[in-house]
């Protein structure tokens, strides 16, 4: 009677597989949501807060030069300052935009990676299940043969 045993040893192998893949797919889709939120949060909130930053910065740096009575002219060095500056901001700014786009692509291959492993979990019950099954037809094809009842092949 162990191949009883084996039958709802596979069945709940069977179930537990599809759990796990559940569970992971319903993980992998928070990390999706949670990436796309980060994302929407940078593009609405952060980089045009960033932009406005560097605006305000340019502009204040830009009348504390006129103010000290220097002209801004090409090639001079409070024109030369205000072009630093630019060319730092844009540097800044290319280098969030970077960051920000990393750890979308980071999280979303995240979310891919928790749905193989629930694909993998899921297989493996399978196997187990099949395997219990193979197990159980086993046993009860050798209680057959040891018990001199006729075998159902031989039918």
């Amino acid at each position: 009677m162990s191949f009883v045993g084996n039958i709802f040893s596979g069945f709940g192998a069977g179930q537990i597989g599809k759990y796990n893949q559940a569970l992971y797919y319903q993980q992998a889709a928070l990390n999706r949501r949670k990436t796309e939120v980060a994302r929407k949060v940078y593009d609405t909130l952060d980089r045009p807060r960033l932009v406005q930053k560097f605006e305000k910065d340019y502009d204040y740096l830009f009348v504390n030069l006129l103010k000290s009575g220097a002209e801004v002219r090409e090639g001079e060095s409070p024109y030369l300052a205000l072009l630093d500056t630019r060319i730092n901001q844009a540097t800044d700014l290319a280098i969030e935009d970077y960051n920000a786009t990393t750890a979308y692509y980071d999280g979303m291959n995240q979310s891919l990676l928790l749905e193989s492993k629930g694909i993998g979990e899921m297989y493996k019950g399978q196997l187990t299940k099949r395997a219990q099954y193979m197990k159980a037809a086993s046993t009860i094809g050798e209680n057959l043969y040891t018990s001199g009842g006729t075998s159902i092949l031989a039918s």
